[in-house]
């Protein structure tokens, strides 16, 4: 049936019907509960009620906030005060003492007992007088006068002996209140450790100093503190720097601290608790010494719970002479700061509800007019043009368009536009007549179709997303539309199809899925899936009663690939690594990459750590086989850190963690390792982490330095070289060696500027020696791989040589036999263009290694050092000293120098000169010295003495 003819035969009424214009019979509209404006009046205004209800309690936080930083404030310069207060008492007494050297102990009763009473926290006032070993006898015998057996003591077990005899003693020799043990007299604290640590800080410091926090014998369970101050006398004293002795206050700092706050009146108010706390002298963690006040408000808390008032926390450090302290503020805030914002959420959300109200009464009102002034204008003949201007539409349109009959069995098809037969690949003809199930039936199998088929039957609007056939076979994805179309008397008559083809958009939306959730270049699961995935092993771990297993993979020294042979042979090699480890699991574990040269596993079904370590095992085999990319054989390895759910974590984000950080324990070990996942390595990693945030402040802040371990000819046994050793000058820690910190900074990339600093302190120190008129000497700098693989390595070493004035010829650079032996074409080309700058280059450890001797005569080297762990056994072993007397024949024969290191004894030099040993270093000459005696020992031109290890 043609259009026309079906369009003819239909009756004016069923045209209207179909065209949906209900607006006829506003009887049978349904409208709806709420209109979109309405609903949007309500969505806007619940949100600016929430934004503006966020700022004015953030407003209220943040004003709360500066009033707790207030109150601490005033609180630690009410401490800092505290402590001031007790050392100026201290001062007057040193002042005394320090005035005249004829105080009696009378004298010093009066003078220090209102003090002592003025202030209750103050425990003692002592002074103490430095006494040389030759005024000893007449010290103790004047002293004796005053006290009957007094002599100079030290302790011993639990109490006091006759101190042995010193240089110089520091006695007690007045104290307030005076000791019920008059043997405490004459006590030398310079022979207790800690207590003459004190001192000498004092001493240093040319002022005031305090010890950490002590326990005080009364009142018991309190701290305190100690605080000594030089005594300044009038003549030139018996201790160190001329100081005649120190005078101390031991203090409660309890009873200080919360005398001062009471008077300052910082402790009246409720709702702040103040915690002081002090550091611990060899420690570092902070002892609570004292707990004031109260953080919780005078209020009822679930007031405060209601109003959303929450604890604040301030935390601030200072230093009390020297010594850590911290005073921890807690207050939580009253719930009378927020009634401003909850009254302005209240508010604002009753002018919403009214606005809203507002809206949808206007909006009804509306559609009442619009249907009534609609149904008076409609007329059949407008209504006809106008079903014929959409018959014309549906012709035109690019969507297919079915009309079927809903009256008669099956649905027959009455109409399909022409889009229809361009989208389906059927004819009009093919169609027209044949039942609409017969053409869904032919549909792939998919609950949408059932949807559709009861929307019809239930005589309703619907829409379902299809996958359709052509009628070549081919699929396509459309969404399918089904309207009813009413007659005169409510009754369906008809149905309208509608397709939209979304093949195109459902095929990208295919593309961007597995782009969101799978690795670009291997194919495998990406960061996003993977944490699916890892919670789907959960689910089924807990289901079964089992173990999951998170594995964590990074392939060593991937860089080097990149870096040699550029990117697109590094992807090639990912890509290939990938399916390697992909194929070395079993089908239900789970490969994803993360970035860069990182993988992570997901093994489940496995019994047990056996089963888990020989399949991670089988994946670092497998990635260790070779590579063939461009003509090279590349050989990769790679470390592996394992967490086992639920035992590592409760959740994906854990668990890639712990695997990351037992990852990193792996490389640790050497690389090319598998580790379990231990619940301390969590320090290690901030320990590291605080190491390497240590190392980028003692770089900027100067904190490194170099020590120079002398080189001595055996022919002459003069000096006539050092070796500069780097040390760590720790603000906290003292003096690292570099075994602590070295490894990491190669790991992390900072050897670079930490070596380069090295090297040009190194030779700005050797040029100055020299013009100081030490001769040449020469200096031997040790480079690291990272180092050595630089881009621009020798224009480097060129300008620090030009900048510092020392000659090239003067310079020894010394590397590590694997060091060398790792790409020993390049290494090569490298120390080609040193040599060039004239500088020396040495094998350092030579015998450790691995070196080819087919290789040792293409280096250009000029140096071999022996490996001290020859050196230490030539005595003992054999084997050891015809390895020696090998290596300094075969260096001779090679035209090189041979130097031995770790010299400790008289016979391992004698050797070493009778095998023709050119040079050696050890403590049997020197330690390695700092730089200040290091030129006092070349100022006396003499042989280095030899040395204890340090």
């Amino acid at each position: 049936m043609r259009l026309a003819d079906w369009r003819g035969r239909l009756p004016a009424t069923h045209l209207l019907d179909w065209r949906m214009v209900q607006t006829i019979s506003p009887r049978r509209r349904k409208v709806r509960a709420l209109h979109p404006a309405t609903l949007a009046t309500l969505t806007c205004g619940v949100a600016l009620s929430a934004l503006m209800f966020a700022l004015l309690q953030a407003s209220e936080h943040a004003r709360n906030d500066f009033d707790v930083d207030r109150r601490v404030q005033a609180r630690v310069a009410a401490v800092a005060r505290s402590f001031d207060d007790a050392a100026e008492a201290m001062r007057s007494v040193n002042l005394l003492i320090g005035s005249t050297n004829a105080v009696s102990d009378a004298q010093f009763a009066r003078f220090a007992g209102p003090l002592a009473s003025t202030h209750p926290y103050i425990q003692a006032l002592a002074v103490y007088r430095f006494v040389r070993a030759g005024e000893r006898t007449a010290y103790e015998a004047r002293r004796g006068a005053d006290w009957p057996g007094f002599a100079i003591r030290e302790r011993s077990g639990a109490g006091f002996e006759r101190a042995g005899a010193r240089p110089l003693y520091l006695p007690l020799d007045m104290i307030i209140p005076e000791p019920v043990d008059h043997v405490a007299h004459g006590y030398d604290i310079w022979s207790f450790t800690p207590h003459r640590a004190l001192v000498e800080r004092a001493l240093a410091r040319k002022a005031w100093a305090a010890s950490g926090v002590i326990p005080l014998i009364e009142p018991r369970g309190a701290h305190g503190i100690v605080i000594a101050m030089p005594l300044v006398g009038t003549g030139l004293g018996a201790g160190p720097g001329g100081t005649a002795g120190v005078t101390e206050v031991v203090i409660d700092v309890a009873s200080l601290v919360e005398q001062n706050l009471l008077r300052a009146n910082l402790l009246r108010h409720r709702g702040v608790e103040v915690t002081l706390s002090g550091q611990v002298d060899g420690k570092t963690a902070m002892l609570e010494v004292a707990r004031y006040g109260s953080a919780v408000p005078n209020e009822p808390r679930w007031w405060g719970r209601l109003l959303g008032a929450h604890t604040v926390e301030r935390t601030q450090r200072f230093d009390v002479y020297g010594q850590s302290w911290e005073l921890q503020a807690r207050s939580r805030e009253l719930a009378a700061v927020h009634i401003g914002s909850c009254a302005l959420l209240v508010l604002s959300l009753c002018c919403t509800l009214a606005l809203a109200a507002y809206v949808h009464a206007s909006v009804t009102r509306r559609r009442r007019v619009e249907s009534l002034v609609e149904q008076r204008t409609a007329d059949l003949q407008r209504a006809s043009e106008t079903m014929r201007l959409y018959f014309r539409a549906i012709d035109a349109s690019a969507n297919a368009v079915i009309l079927a009959d809903a009256t008669r069995p099956g649905y027959p098809i009455e109409y399909v536009n022409p889009a229809f037969e361009r989208m389906r690949g059927y004819g009009a003809q093919e169609l027209l007549g044949q039942p609409l199930d017969e053409l869904i039936a032919g549909l792939p199998e998919q609950a949408a179709v059932h949807e559709l088929q009861n929307t019809m039957r239930e005589e309703r609007e619907g829409h379902a997303l299809l996958r359709l056939r052509r009628k070549d076979g081919s699929e396509l994805f459309a969404e399918v539309y089904v309207a009813p179309v009413h007659g005169a008397g409510g009754r369906t008559e008809h149905f309208v199809i509608t397709e939209y083809d979304v093949t195109t958009a459902k095929r990208y939306e295919a593309e961007l899925e597995h782009r969101a959730r799978y690795d670009t270049l291997t194919g495998l699961p990406n960061r996003v899936l993977l944490g699916d995935r890892i919670e789907r092993a959960m689910v089924f771990a807990g289901q079964q009663g089992r173990q999951a297993w998170v594995v964590a993979l990074d392939l060593d020294h991937f860089k080097y690939v990149n870096d040699s042979l550029g990117h697109p042979v590094g992807d090639r090699v990912l890509k290939q690594a990938g399916e390697r480890i992909a194929a070395a699991v079993r089908p239900a574990d789970t490969v994803a990459r993360t970035g860069g040269d990182e993988f992570v596993l997901v093994l489940v079904e496995r019994s047990g750590e056996d089963q888990v370590l020989a399949t991670v095992n089988d994946v670092l085999r497998a990635v260790g086989q070779a590579f063939e990319e461009e003509g090279q054989r590349l050989h990769l390895s790679c470390s592996a850190g394992i967490a086992a759910y639920p035992a590592d974590g409760q959740d994906a984000e854990t668990l890639v963690k712990h695997a990351e950080i037992a990852m990193y324990r792996a490389k640790e070990a050497g690389r090319d390792a598998v580790r379990f996942y231990l619940p301390g390595m969590n320090e290690r990693v901030g320990e590291r982490l605080a190491l390497v945030d240590a190392m980028r402040v003692a770089l900027a802040g100067e904190q490194f330095e170099l020590h120079y371990q002398p080189q001595i000819a055996l022919d002459s046994g003069r000096v006539i070289g050092m070796e500069a050793l780097i040390r760590w000058r720790h603000p906290e820690q003292g003096m690292m060696r570099p075994d602590r910190f070295i490894a990491l900074a190669e790991d992390t990339g900072l050897i670079v500027p930490i070596g380069a600093w090295a090297l040009r302190s190194a030779c700005t120190q050797a040029a100055a020696w020299q013009r100081a008129g030490h001769g040449p000497l020469r200096v031997a700098v040790n480079l690291s791989s990272r180092q050595f693989r630089e881009a621009g390595l020798a224009r480097l070493i060129a300008d620090t040589l030009r900048n510092t004035g020392l000659d090239a010829a003067c310079l020894e650079l010394e590397l590590t036999e694997s060091l060398v032996m790792d790409e020993v074409e390049c290494a090569i080309a490298t120390m080609d263009e040193i040599k060039a700058i004239g500088v020396q280059l040495a094998i350092d450890d030579f015998g450790t290694g691995y070196s080819s001797l087919a290789y040792l005569k293409r280096f250009p080297v000029d140096v071999l050092k022996i490996d001290q762990s020859f050196v230490r056994d030539i005595e003992t072993d054999a084997g050891s000293a015809a390895m020696v007397g090998a290596i300094i024949s075969l260096s001779h024969d090679l035209g090189m120098r041979v130097i031995a290191e770790g010299v400790e004894t008289a016979p391992q030099r004698d050797f070493l000169h009778a095998r023709g040993c050119d040079e050696v270093q050890g403590y049997l000459f020197s330690r390695p010295l700092p730089v200040a005696e290091f030129e006092r020992m070349l100022e006396s031109r003499q042989a280095p003495v030899p040395a204890t290890r340090d």
